[in-house]
């Protein structure tokens, strides 16, 4: 049995927590002893537990990368679990922790994409970024090609990254008649053609661009409605926007919901605006998985989730025009939009589930471990 020990940092479930949970509803529990660090009252832990997994519950290097008495807390952990293989995410102390301790594999997930700055890219902050990197990790998955990308542009060995892409769990539909009573509660019904996003109200999301667009679709698409769904630092701005361009009344802001499939499975096209911090878009996946096509900026690993013409559109970053005329190529073209739909949940299929995403991860386990299988 090879004992597998994973770090994360995150006191709420974001990407990486999606991630991992993912992984773990689809382990190998008759190769892999699996136990789990999460700070203390992590909102991750009851979701870990409830899948069977052992849960070490830490105390310092909540919401942090790195912290000293994290580093020391984690030698403590993982000389008593003596784990074949640490997996960290989000976590220098982990990392540092676990090279500390002589343990043989220790793999760091590279969850984000994001511009490196200049001082990351050129001498000497390349070399010593490069250094730390490749020591401290013996592999590195990376979610994205440009993920890939963003690790080899600050000095990390080629040879040490794999690029394994996130997988999500199929979304459940729900009834036509749930679907129904859900945009009736928003006002909508089924003659309104409604386009989404699903992202953290974040500048670097990009949805500014959205509405942006939506203003210009209002126009030439009078059954056009906009759902968002997620909070964060812009709601303000971004419901002040609306209000400006005159769409506030075909705009509808719903917030953190529980219920997410529900909310995308209402929708009939889901955009992602995204500019910066974008890998493998869970949110995209998710929706794919429910024949909902896409469009979405060239940023990060959209290219690699979205094809023009057979799941969806691309279109440029920060480029509002753009994203109305994609949407308005879907929505003007019934038969176009039945063959996107088939091929977004093809696609899903095809690259996107979470048992692919756990069977490479688990092969890379039993690689690094030079082929060992208990």
């Amino acid at each position: 049995m090879i004992k597998l020990l994973h770090f994360l940092s995150d006191s709420n479930i974001g990407g990486a927590g999606t991630l991992l949970l993912n992984y773990l509803a689809n382990a190998d529990r008759d190769r892999f002893a699996i136990t789990v660090a999460l700070p203390r009252d992590s909102a991750l832990a009851p979701r870990v537990r409830a899948l069977g997994i052992r849960v070490i519950e830490t105390e310092h290097g909540r919401d942090c990368s790195y912290a000293r008495p994290a580093t020391r807390e984690f030698r403590r952990i993982i000389r008593a679990e003596k784990p074949d293989i640490v997996h960290t995410h989000s976590s220098l102390s982990a990392k540092l922790a676990a090279w500390q301790c002589g343990v043989g594999v220790r793999i760091y997930t590279r969850h984000s994409v994001f511009p490196p700055p200049r001082k990351l890219t050129t001498f000497p902050g390349k070399q010593i970024s490069g250094l730390v990197n490749n020591t401290l990790s013996t592999h590195i998955i990376a979610v994205a090609q440009a993920a890939a990308d963003n690790l080899t542009d600050t000095g990390v060995d080629a040879r040490k990254i794999r690029v394994i892409v996130n997988g999500v769990e199929p979304m459940t539909p729900p009834t036509a008649e749930a679907r129904r009573a859900l945009r009736a509660s928003l006002g909508w019904d089924d003659g309104h053609f409604v386009v989404g996003m699903s992202a953290r109200l974040e500048e670097v999301k990009g949805h500014r661009y959205f509405l942006d667009a939506a203003a210009q679709l209002a126009e030439e698409a009078p059954a056009m409605r906009f759902l968002i769904i997620g909070t964060g630092a812009c709601e303000a701005d971004l419901r002040a926007q609306a209000e400006r361009l005159g769409i506030a009344d075909r705009v509808c802001f719903a917030g953190f919901v529980t219920n997410v499939a529900d909310y995308v499975s209402s929708m009939d096209l889901v955009v992602n605006c995204s500019f910066g911090t974008e890998a493998t878009s869970l949110a995209l996946a998710e929706a794919m998985s429910l024949s909902r096509p896409i469009v979405a900026t060239t940023y990060g690993g959209n290219p690699y989730m979205v094809e023009d013409g057979v799941n969806g559109y691309l279109v440029p970053i920060k480029d509002a025009p753009a994203l109305a005329e994609a949407v308005l190529r879907v929505y003007r073209d019934s038969a176009q939009y039945d063959a996107l739909c088939a091929g977004a949940l093809a696609r899903y299929h095809e690259r996107f589930t979470a048992a692919a995403m756990t069977r490479q991860m688990e092969a890379l386990y039993t690689e690094a471990l030079g082929g060992k299988s208990n």
